[in-house]
């Protein structure tokens, strides 16, 4: 099997990069970096052992990067591509190979399956078929691998830019009779955020106390971003997917903890403005306008 390394880059931390790039190297994987317009170009000459380098003029979000990448590499003949964040480092030794190698063994689920993801312990599991896989519900998109006959069909989302891109995209292929998979070696250091934090703020402290005694589940850190704009994304887009029934009605169950993530990070009267305006353009649908204007894309 052929596999290509995908990589979406903005403004990276070098690196992390250069440690990742420097693993897939040494796994001898094809690596296509598309970079969305990062500030410091001068990452370029220090990145230079990528098999293909794109650089786009804007910053045109996830969604239109990993499509970019798709299409390169259905020219190159590449049958699965896997999906990096540029912070996520595959763990070492890295044999990518044996994950498709151990779905052959397998009748049957090889064609039947769209997505593997090797960043198990974020997937949302369903149950365990074999020895090797889980079945999944959600995946996240750093440590997937896709089908590039899937990629090539069945296009990501673009106007989303950043967020639930890969929750809509399993809901997707799932309904369209495909099996989402992780696979039960951990194969990826991953993170949510740049960091976790305690919530500090009384209401979401209170909130997340009592949820966590109902749950049995500590609910009481949130992932940090310090571009509060993120969570503002997450719950903009889970609304317009949810209200356009592209993505289950159970993960409704989220949109409070965006709310709660906004409120600890911009206090009532902001969150109540940025609320106001995701349910808005949620319902609207104008995500590409609303993209425009928080990017400044024109």
């Amino acid at each position: 099997m052929t596999i290509a390394a995908c990589v979406v880059t903005y403004n990276p931390d070098i690196k992390i990069l250069s440690k990742m790039i420097n693993i897939l190297n040494r796994s001898r994987i094809s690596i296509i970096l598309v970079d969305n317009n990062s500030r410091d170009k001068n990452f370029f000459n220090i990145i230079r052992n990528v098999n293909i380098l794109i650089h786009l003029e804007k910053n045109f979000g996830l969604g239109k990067a990993y499509n970019i990448c798709c299409k390169v590499s259905k020219e190159l003949g590449i049958e699965w591509l896997l999906f990096l964040d540029q912070d996520s480092l595959p763990s070492e030794p890295f044999n990518i190979n044996e994950v498709i190698e151990k779905l052959g063994y397998y009748k049957g689920l090889y064609n039947k399956t769209a997505i593997i993801s090797i960043n198990s312990n974020i997937s949302t599991k369903i149950d365990s078929i074999n020895d090797d896989f889980y079945l999944a519900k959600y995946i996240v998109g750093s440590g997937m691998i896709v089908r590039n006959d899937i990629c090539d069909r069945y296009k990501f989302l673009e106007n989303l830019f950043l967020y639930s891109i890969d929750i809509e995209y399993c809901t997707r292929l799932r309904r369209s009779g495909y099996y989402i998979l992780a696979y039960k070696k951990q194969m990826l250091e991953y993170k949510l955020g740049e960091s976790s934090k305690k919530y500090r703020r009384r209401l979401p402290k209170y909130i997340t106390q009592i949820l966590s005694k109902l749950t049995k589940k500590d609910l009481t850190s949130y992932p940090f971003y310090s571009n509060p704009i993120r969570y503002y994304l997450m719950l903009r887009n889970n609304m317009y997917l949810l209200i356009r029934r592209r993505i289950e009605l159970s993960y409704s169950k989220y949109l409070l903890f965006f709310v709660l993530y906004l409120y600890e990070s911009l206090g009532l009267k902001e969150t109540l403005k940025y609320v106001l305006r995701a349910i808005r353009h949620g319902f609207i649908g104008d995500l590409d306008n609303d993209n425009k204007r928080i990017f400044n894309l024109d």
